[in-house]
């Protein structure tokens, strides 16, 4: 398992510089260094380690431009989400969990994330091979094929909606070929009904 990197620290590892406030030019690094560093092309001993902990970069920079931070700081730490996974147990009942689909990248599920991420590394299992997980972030990478298309990457990053009770799931998708990834779109909704297949048959 990668160790959790500071701002600065996953910059450098993607050769940005600090002043880096463009998504586009951060996952194209991304790309480029983990095309080079993925067991599937690396042959090295520490590949995997090495691939995990640039996804992990990859991440905590994603994050930090989306929360407005642009110089070399190292994001705040958060408060603990005082969600409903932290409370006592309630009594056992029965419900049904709704898994949609709310924007072409992302899928929501009703439940607490800890559920909803045991939920979507099973799933990982079967629409793939589960690379790297890490459930104190939420983070899960998987390695995928679909049929005619090139060998790809996905990342899913796990929020919880504490007032809502329920869990957002970010997905990525890129192509460790030359090739271009399928749409996103249409891969987030392939998880989604092989997520909700998981819930069902759980």
């Amino acid at each position: 398992m990668a160790d959790v990197v500071t701002l600065g620290e996953a910059l450098a590892l993607l050769g940005l510089a600090p002043s880096t406030t463009d998504p586009a030019v951060v996952r194209a690094a991304y790309l480029a260094a983990i095309r080079q560093a993925h067991p599937d092309v690396n042959e090295a001993a520490n590949a995997t380690t090495a691939s995990a902990r640039l996804t992990v970069a990859y991440t905590v920079i994603t994050r930090a431009l989306a929360d407005g931070q642009t110089g070399p700081a190292d994001p705040p730490t958060p408060e603990p989400d005082p969600g409903p996974d932290r409370r006592p147990a309630p009594e056992p009942v029965v419900i049904t969990v709704d898994v949609q689909v709310i924007a072409d990248d992302t899928i929501e599920v009703a439940a607490p994330p800890d559920l909803a991420f045991a939920w979507l590394v099973q799933t990982g299992h079967v629409v793939g091979d589960v690379t790297f997980l890490d459930r104190s972030a939420a983070l899960l990478q998987i390695l995928v094929s679909f049929v005619d298309e090139p060998v790809c990457q996905m990342i899913f990053d796990l929020q919880g909606r504490a007032a809502r009770g329920t869990t957002e799931i970010f997905c990525t998708i890129d192509s460790i070929e030359d090739r271009p990834a399928p749409p996103i779109d249409a891969v987030t909704r392939f998880v989604a009904e092989h997520l909700a297949e998981t819930i069902s048959a759980g």
